[in-house]
């Protein structure tokens, strides 16, 4: 992969207002989820539900700091990766970029490295915005801000990876269904939808074993160490699925490229 492939794919994507408008969105998500993580936590939701950590424990933290910032930027990442390479289709600069550099996969690997760098400004910002909202509704309910909880640094950072993991997975989508309008549908509707239904029902019938290597619950092998609702893989393994998808959709979308006209 070409140094100076992936800078001229970093330029393609901070020459658009898109990235940061995403980023936004990212980060206004990211500072609701954390306040109302906070503002929850240790609350009875009544209906025989068991109430949800308290501020005082490790989980709560964890999961204000380090599950809210990724919960709140990983969506948009993955539109970030998807708009990457759809939208050489949507606007026809597919073709220069492919007669410029005619190893496609050249091409789609550049992609993949200056995503992964943008995703983890993504989950880096999106952090910095909940540690300091998720922290100020801590604060005024009275807590200590938790700072030091054990794991929150170690969740934090491997969340921030797993924002930039998704960046890629987008890249994957991207390649694979060149209509972007399509692609951005098909990936969010699958993500919010499809996936937690198969959770829910695997689980339900006791099929954790393939639950578990699912993307997000992958990326939750990442970011939620310690969680008992499911059995997730080791940190190190939802890193490598993630990987191994955005490997295996770009590698489809190649083939199937490398098949079709690129106008």
């Amino acid at each position: 992969m070409s140094t100076a492939l992936v800078r001229s794919e970093l330029r393609k994507i901070t020459s658009t207002r898109l990235w940061w408008g995403l980023l936004v969105g990212a980060v206004i998500y990211t500072v609701i989820q954390a306040g109302a993580n906070a503002a929850i936590a240790g609350t009875d939701p009544g209906a025989g539900q068991p109430a949800t950590p308290a501020l005082d424990t490790a989980q709560a933290i964890r999961t204000v700091y380090a599950t809210s910032a990724f919960t709140g930027a990983y969506i948009f990442a993955m539109i970030l990766g998807i708009t990457g390479m759809t939208g050489e289709y949507r606007y026809q600069t597919i073709t220069p970029t492919f007669l410029a550099t005619p190893r496609r996969a050249r091409v789609v690997l550049a992609k993949l490295g200056a995503h992964l760098g943008v995703g983890v400004v993504y989950g880096l910002v999106a952090l910095l915005g909940a540690l300091v909202v998720g922290g100020a509704v801590i604060l005024v309910r009275g807590q200590g801000l938790g700072y030091g909880t054990d794991r929150l640094w170690s969740s934090a950072l491997l969340g921030v990876l797993a924002v930039g993991l998704w960046t890629m997975l987008g890249i994957g989508i991207g390649t694979l269904i060149r209509n972007q309008v399509a692609a951005v549908l098909v990936a969010v509707f699958v993500t919010f939808l499809v996936e937690p239904l198969a959770t829910f029902i695997l689980a339900a019938n006791g099929l954790d074993e393939i639950v578990k290597w699912l993307p997000t619950n992958a990326s939750t092998a990442l970011t939620s160490p310690g969680t008992t609702l499911l059995e997730y893989l080791p940190w190190w393994a939802g890193g490598l699925v993630l990987l191994a998808y955005a490997a295996l959709l770009s590698g489809l979308g190649l083939l199937l490229s490398t098949r079709r006209d690129i106008t």
